[in-house]
This record gives structure tokens, sequence and C-alpha cells, in this order.
């Protein structure tokens, strides 16, 4: 099957998947302790990789490192910490313009955001720009459930999760830092 027709049944990730890692997160306690995110993220069906090297330039606290869902074409999959407390999960899916078309993001998002929608109702706050990129966002439970469709520039498909509370607490942070160092 081309690129260009694919459907939302036959991208890989399976849109399902990035749905039902969603409600996993959503039900489950965000961790706090490194030693901790391990078995949350075994309890996510993921495995946790090794926390990035520390960067000079980031917020004093602040740890990073990527996880992989095993089994999945998932790109670019990573977390953040503040003081040992994990606040934000990121992935790219569809991701590579000679794999996928930004139909295929397309097709992907509306398939992630229905399947999202069903479970935890619409997004009260959806969008899509004059270059045709997409965002969603939902609140549910102490987490905040992103998704954009980057279409205009390199076609990928974004999904997030955050501590509503513990992200809060991170743009403070941010925002008292040099604006050299803001990221």
């Amino acid at each position: 099957m081309s690129a260009s027709s694919r459907s939302g049944d036959s991208l890989d990730p399976p849109p399902e998947m990035v749905m039902r890692l969603m409600e996993r997160i959503v039900g489950e306690q965000w961790p706090s302790g490194l030693e901790r995110f391990s078995s949350y993220f075994a309890r996510l069906g993921c495995v946790l990789g090794s926390p990035a090297e520390p960067d000079d330039e980031a917020a004093p606290g602040v740890a990073q490192g990527r996880f992989d869902v095993p089994g999945c074409e998932v790109k670019n999959a990573s977390w953040d910490a503040l003081n040992d407390d994990l606040f934000s999960l990121n992935l790219f899916v569809y991701e590579g313009s000679e794999n996928f078309s930004s139909a295929d993001v397309i097709a992907g998002y509306d398939a992630v955001r229905d399947g999202i929608s069903a479970v935890f109702g619409p997004s009260p706050d959806e969008r899509t720009d004059r270059h045709g990129n997409r965002s969603a966002v939902w609140w549910v439970q102490g987490t905040v459930i992103e998704l954009y469709a980057h279409v205009s520039v390199a076609p990928a498909v974004q999904v997030g999760a955050a501590h509503e509370g513990r992200t809060a607490v991170y743009h403070q942070l941010i925002a008292q830092l040099p604006k050299h160092l803001r990221h």
C-alpha cells in the first residue's frame, strides 16, 4: 500500500494503541522518584530508556530520557521529570516524509483523536491553523493530553501527556530563568 493511500486502520502503530496508551497513562499515578520510573513504564506497556546526559542549559532539577513502545513504529518517545517527579511524556508517530504523507498524518490524527474522544469525551479545545496543522487537548483527572498533526513541514503526529500540577511548577521555574536559558 502506498503511503498516500493509507487509512487509520493501516498505520503503524495502530491509532487504537496510541489511544490505549493515553488511557493507561490517565489511569496510572504519576511516579515520584527515579527508582519508580521503570515499573511505571512497564505498567504502561513501555520500556524505560536511560536518562539523557544532563544539559548545561536545562533548568535545575530537570531530567530527561527516552522510552520505547515495543512492537510499534514509534520514534522520539521521551519523558521529562523535575526533582525526580515525572511530569511529561511525548511521542511522535507516523513520522518521516519518506514513509508517511500529510494525508497519513491527518488520517492518524483523526483516528487517534476519535479514539481519545470516545474514552474521554470530545476535546474542549481543537484547532486548525492556516497551514493545516491541527491540535486538540483534553484535561482528564489531573493529566493534560495534547495531540498535534504537524503537516506543513515535517509530517508527524505528536501525542503528549503531562501531569497538570507538576507541569505548572516546571513552567514557573522556566519563567524565572534568564531568557537565553528558556526552552
